[in-house]
């Protein structure tokens, strides 16, 4: 079908930019919802469940060689109903449906390909199918065809294995709660770790190699108490940020690396790498003392703030790892672009310093942009010194992003999700109070009331907003990390708005996650009806939200003294105690918050006016060397009712005499006496270390 010719599928009606990416194809394209599901019941037809995200590469493989054929069209209309998700407004769809791939496949991935039941039970699926029948796998022709055969002479087969697939889902939901020993999970987690560590290039496994931020937090923490936990960190950090996954020119981290080495990455760039990175990069310069990571969380921030802000405050979801057509275009360069962008004697040590006179690293002669020597290696052999050459270095750098920016961009899905924006904040908050950047904190402000001027008024979060419309369904990991980012806002600046409205979420929204046993679902019983309620304690390409949750619900109650939240979130980490004590290291987000549980409630309450100086060292103190366990409670003086309110600990406290900020350090409520020198905060907080 000529474009001329193209009609507008019913996808163009929807905010999603991945959904309107498909707007055009020749599939009879319905959105998940009454209208298809109707449908496919009413004439008894399989549903074919496509579930994807703009900045999926290959989802716009398939799209170009399957969705944009009007053989393969004409097929989904004779037989299917055919369904588009946007698994970043749905992730409650995609985490039931991938989990059905995955049984059935041992493996998943995107494009999601389902095919369900008209009563939406899954009974076959497989991610990306080929054009052709190639690499051992069916093409989607085939599929089809297979498919649309066995649904009309195979019915009973198809509908009894449906049903067998949907009680194995439903089964493998259910788990032994029971209390863990934490501190052995956790030795067992760092064990496990250092056998998959490279200790080469750092990271965790072979290629593909993903950042994965809990095994960075958790290694963070255990680097200030254990010297491997501290050697697999600084490997890992100093390798990505090396390496072409971290963008050189721009800030930011690309979604992960298809190499061992970091080197040429998969070209997407999503907000929750950078934002979670951005702070993982941020903790461990700050800890150890790192002023090359503390550079890259600075970059990392500035590219959020820079790229990925729209104008109300609220951030960007992704962007595309293909422009015109290809991966990787905008980001990669040959000798002779280098050569027309710079002045010859940039060109010149960039060329000798990334190692391009020969081939490129990438596609068709272009490299991923990477010093690959030392730089003062390379300024001798040019006859420059190792000042000028790194003066050098940064025109060049300069010069090149500006070149850049007038290349076709990659696409930029523009919704704000809550969750991710969650993310953000909840970094940029951190940011800006550890590093001193009042920017970053703003930042995090804005996000914060934006996620929050978009619920209901039933307190349900706004999951997706695109152009002043809403969309998508809340699920956990909004709650978990909106969360969150209140509750750091509240420790960066001591404001008690923060808490209440983080108190606020908990009490309306919480109750409707966490069931009779304790468990965090990944989605509220008030939600749309499912064919399962998904549950993950597990770290994906972000923490678990069920133990970001747990964490924070310690935090606010080791901040308020509210007994019914800590509780909660103990019963949380006892329900997933048979898959912590079985695999802690692939629920670290969870195993923190079991460390969290397992000792009284720890407070670090911090009391002087901000323009003293003392005030300045005792908080630096704090963000370098405070366990992460340990909430943080800052007030001016006097101390106002509604900070008392707030948090009680302030209650008949104050600074020392003059201009001298007062620390105090409470566990289970109870505080020890005060400290007035930073140096013996630094003591009294490296002792809290296990």
């Amino acid at each position: 079908m000529s474009e001329s010719r193209r009609v507008a599928n019913r996808l163009s009606q929807e905010s999603s930019p991945y959904l309107q990416q498909h707007a055009h194809n020749p599939v009879d394209w319905y959105p998940w919802g009454d209208e298809a599901l109707r449908r496919a019941r009413f004439e008894d037809r399989p549903i074919f469940l496509s579930i994807g995200y703009a900045a999926c590469h290959w989802c716009h493989v398939m799209e170009r060689e399957s969705f944009e054929d009007p053989a393969i069209a004409a097929l989904l209309a004779d037989h299917f109903v055919a369904v588009k998700v946007d698994r970043e407004e749905r992730p409650d769809l995609d985490a039931v449906y991938m989990n059905a791939v995955q049984a059935m496949t041992g493996s998943g991935g995107w494009p999601l390909s389902v095919f369900l039941t008209p009563d939406l039970k899954p009974f076959f699926g497989g991610t990306y199918f080929p054009p052709e029948h190639r690499w051992g796998t069916a093409s989607f022709r085939e599929v089809l065809e297979s498919v649309a055969d066995a649904w009309e002479h195979r019915r009973n087969e198809i509908g009894a294995g449906a049903v067998t697939l949907a009680a194995h889902l439903a089964r493998a939901g259910i788990r032994t709660p029971g209390r863990i020993d934490a501190s052995g999970a956790t030795s067992l987690a760092l064990s496990s770790l250092t056998a998959q560590f490279d200790d080469r290039w750092g990271g965790f496994g072979s290629a593909p190699k993903f950042p994965t931020p809990s095994r960075l937090f958790f290694l963070i923490e255990m680097g200030r108490r254990d010297e491997n936990a501290r050697a697999m960190l600084a490997r890992t950090l100093d390798g990505m940020a090396a390496g072409g996954m971290y963008d050189w020119l721009g800030g930011g981290f690309h979604r992960y690396s298809v190499d061992e080495k970091w080197l040429v990455p998969h070209f997407e760039k999503m907000l929750y790498d950078s934002a979670l990175l951005a702070r993982a990069y941020g903790e461990a310069g700050l800890a150890f003392d790192r002023p090359e990571w503390l550079r890259v969380a600075r970059e990392t921030a500035d590219y959020v703030l820079r790229e990925m802000r729209g104008p109300e405050g609220g951030f960007f979801s992704s962007t595309d790892a293909d422009s015109e057509g290809c991966e990787g275009r905008y980001f990669t360069w040959t000798p002779a672009q280098l050569r027309e962008a710079l002045a010859p004697e940039q060109a010149d040590l960039l060329v000798a310093l990334c190692g391009l006179e020969t081939s490129g690293n990438f596609e068709g002669g272009a490299s991923v942009l990477r010093p690959a020597l030392p730089l003062a290696g390379v300024a001798a052999q040019l006859n420059l010194t190792e000042h000028a050459a790194a003066s050098a270095l940064e025109a060049a750098r300069t010069a090149l992003l500006v070149a850049r920016a007038d290349r076709v961009p990659p696409f930029t899905d523009d919704k704000r999700l809550a969750g991710w924006n969650g993310m953000a904040a909840w970094s940029l908050a951190w940011l800006g109070a550890a590093l001193k950047e009042a920017r970053y904190l703003e930042a995090a402000r804005t996000a914060a009331r934006f996620v929050l001027a978009r619920a209901g008024p039933d307190g349900r979060l706004a999951r997706s907003w695109r152009n002043g419309v809403t969309s998508g369904v809340e699920t956990l990991e909004d709650v978990a990390w909106i969360s969150a980012a209140l509750v750091q806002l509240y420790e960066a600046d001591g404001q008690p708005e923060w808490l209440n409205a983080v108190k606020t979420v908990l009490a309306r929204r919480l109750p409707h996650y966490q069931d009779d046993a304790g468990a965090l679902l990944d989605t509220p019983d008030d939600g749309p009806e499912l064919l399962m309620r998904p549950r993950t304690p597990y770290d994906g390409a972000t923490p678990a939200p069920a133990g970001i949750l747990a964490g924070t619900m310690l935090r606010v109650a080791a901040l308020t003294g509210d007994e019914a939240l800590r509780d909660s979130a103990i019963r949380a980490v006892d329900a997933e105690g048979s898959v912590l004590g079985r695999a802690p290291e692939a629920c670290l987000a969870l195993l923190q918050a079991a460390e969290a549980a397992s000792r009284p409630p720890l407070t670090l309450v911090v009391l002087g006016d901000p323009v003293w100086s003392s005030t300045g060292e005792m908080l630096a103190a704090a963000w370098r060397h405070r366990p992460a366990a340990c909430a943080l409670a800052v007030s001016t003086v006097p101390v106002q009712q509604a900070a008392v309110e707030a948090v009680p600990l302030f209650a008949d406290r104050g600074p020392g005499a003059g201009e001298t900020a007062r620390a105090y350090i409470c566990e289970g409520g109870a505080c020890r006496l005060p400290v007035e020198e930073p140096e013996a905060l630094i003591r009294a907080l490296v002792a809290l270390r296990p």
